[in-house]
């Protein structure tokens, strides 16, 4: 379709729009507004139809737009004229005056005459284009990750300076006695232990491309909050597990899964499923001395522990309590922890436990500098790509292990 064939269609579709609102015996407010508005459409029509059918009968030489002098004069003009001149000019029956007529000299067309070029967009935005539709980007979402249970049992994370971390624990002591008059009180034997940590190194690496970081708003931002995320999971994880993953073995995390003196309760496969044996094995670590009561114990589940006590008819109640029923009305609580287990099969772990009453330092996580995050453009820069590491100095340790306890499932 040519540009005069378009301009006669508006022109057929206004003038039918106008027919429409002249048959009408009586028009309200918004009708003569409209009126009016097709009124002035159809007007302008008139004027761009006119010049439309002179530039198609008379076709004029292609204007110049090269780098020379007069193309870049050709196109200073074409930025200062307007179609309002030209229409006002040809209302008036004159030929275009100032800018719009140098520039129908210019073009070698005569000054009464509307340049049809000006109908049509610039030519650079007439190209093709594979490129993507502007995308409204709405709200982020992140990963989500398991929940951070390690502080539940009581361990303490602590920012450390450079050097070994050294935690002194009393690990024995005299025992008050009962003397009479000028009798005198042995010696008693007073010792200490010390829990030496050294830095251990877990470490989180992302690439991400220079496009991509232009294409996605906040894709940098993402990563780093997914990169942090991410190691604060595998940190917490390995306090519980532990991580033997690093070549070098001074690297290794020994987890409460496998921590020597972290006192274990076994439950057997016949007697997980009863509500008195689960809560046995709990209550046995309430000792007056590490835990006073329910309260103290600071129970984290795994998955398949928690699905177990949640779904499982206690067999002993004859209110068909669950055993997680049957364990809160004896005052126990517990959070879980994602990634310890699924399963409550032979040798899997079902709970740790935090003893709480003197918890504070017994199980300790130092951490040097507070972690470390690096950015580099550099290393990948030939290939548009920038690398970003995580790195979290820090290792694990019970100076006072008897605070702690684990549920171990058996054959």
């Amino acid at each position: 379709m040519t540009p005069l064939q378009r301009l006669q269609l508006r022109q057929s579709e206004t003038r039918q729009s106008l027919n429409t609102l002249l048959a009408l015996d009586e028009l309200n407010d918004e009708q003569r507004v409209s009126m009016s508005e097709l009124t002035t459409t159809m007007q302008n029509l008139e004027v761009e139809t006119r010049a439309a059918i002179v530039a198609e009968a008379d076709p004029t030489v292609t204007p110049n737009d090269g780098d020379d002098a007069e193309g870049r004069e050709l196109r200073s003009l074409r930025e200062r004229i307007s179609f309002g001149e030209y229409a006002g000019a040809a209302l008036q029956m004159r030929g275009a005056t100032g800018a719009e007529g140098e520039y129908n000299d210019a073009i070698g067309i005569p000054a009464n005459r509307f340049p049809l070029e000006m109908l049509a967009p610039p030519l650079e935005t007439r190209k093709t284009t594979d490129a993507d539709a502007g995308a409204a980007q709405q709200a982020w979402l992140d990963r989500l990750f398991a929940t951070s249970s390690a502080a539940r049992v009581g361990v303490s994370f602590r920012s450390v300076g450079t050097g070994i971390a050294a935690y002194p624990v009393t690990t024995a002591g005299g025992s008050g006695v009962q003397r009479g008059r000028t009798e005198a009180v042995a010696a008693a034997t007073w010792t200490i232990g010390v829990t030496e940590l050294k830095p251990t190194r877990n470490a989180i690496h992302a690439i991400f491309s220079r496009e991509d970081d232009l294409r996605l708003p906040g894709l940098e931002e993402a990563i780093t909050r997914d990169l942090r995320a991410g190691l604060m999971e595998a940190v917490d994880l390995a306090v519980f597990q532990g991580d033997s993953t690093a070549t070098g073995t001074t690297a290794d995390i020994t987890g409460l899964q496998t921590a020597a003196n972290v006192v274990e309760k076994t439950i057997t496969q016949a007697a997980k499923v009863k509500g008195p044996d689960t809560l046995q094995a709990l209550v046995e670590l309430i000792d007056g001395k590490h835990a006073e009561g329910a309260s103290d114990l600071r129970i984290v589940a795994s998955v398949g522990a928690n699905t177990l006590w949640m779904t499982t008819v206690a067999n002993s109640s004859a209110e068909n309590q669950t055993i997680a029923q049957f364990l809160m009305a004896s005052g126990m609580a517990w959070g879980v922890r994602g990634d310890i287990s699924g399963v409550t099969a032979a040798n899997a772990f079902g709970a740790f436990v935090g003893r709480g009453r003197g918890i504070d330092g017994a199980g300790v996580a130092p951490v040097w500098d507070s972690g470390e995050l690096i950015r580099d453009p550099y290393t990948s820069a030939s290939k548009g790509e920038v690398v970003l590491t995580l790195n979290y100095f820090w290792n694990f340790g019970l100076p006072r292990p008897a605070n702690f306890a684990r549920i171990k499932f058996v054959a």
